[in-house]
């Protein structure tokens, strides 16, 4: 079950589904979790210039929207799943057509194929069908 050498940013404002994010990514096997639970988090983040494979961000952490950032981090070309605790968001996001949303509570089949979904056929080698599971 592999993210072969992903590095993954993820933003998490609840403690028990960033851990639960962060074991799925693990088992996995990303190389690198990167998880941030609130928006002044990640903007020091991306202000920082660290570099990502992928990002899974909450739409809204702590009733801050996260869309801005998300627009920033699509501009440096990393590929973005969105998170959201609403239903209605279920079948995108406005302004990122084509960006993969996973709806909470979410599991580990959820996650990968949203993952699998936005990396195509730009990364088919680095998520493995195992890990859809």
């Amino acid at each position: 079950m592999e993210l072969t050498g992903l590095r993954l940013l993820a933003l998490e404002d609840e403690y028990l589904i960033g851990l639960e994010l962060e074991r799925i990514a693990e088992e996995c096997g990303a190389k690198s979790i990167h998880l941030v639970s609130a928006i002044d988090e990640l903007t020091i983040w991306i202000d920082s210039k660290a570099e990502c494979d992928i990002a899974i961000l909450e739409v809204q952490a702590r009733r801050v929207s996260s869309l801005p950032l998300a627009s920033i981090l699509q501009q440096r070309g990393v590929p973005i799943v969105f998170a959201t605790a609403y239903d209605q968001q279920r079948d995108g996001v406005d302004g990122f057509t084509g960006t993969p949303v996973v709806v909470k509570p979410y599991g580990k089949n959820e996650i990968m194929k949203a993952v699998t979904s936005i990396l195509g056929s730009s990364e088919p080698t680095r998520v493995r069908q195992t890990c859809l599971m």
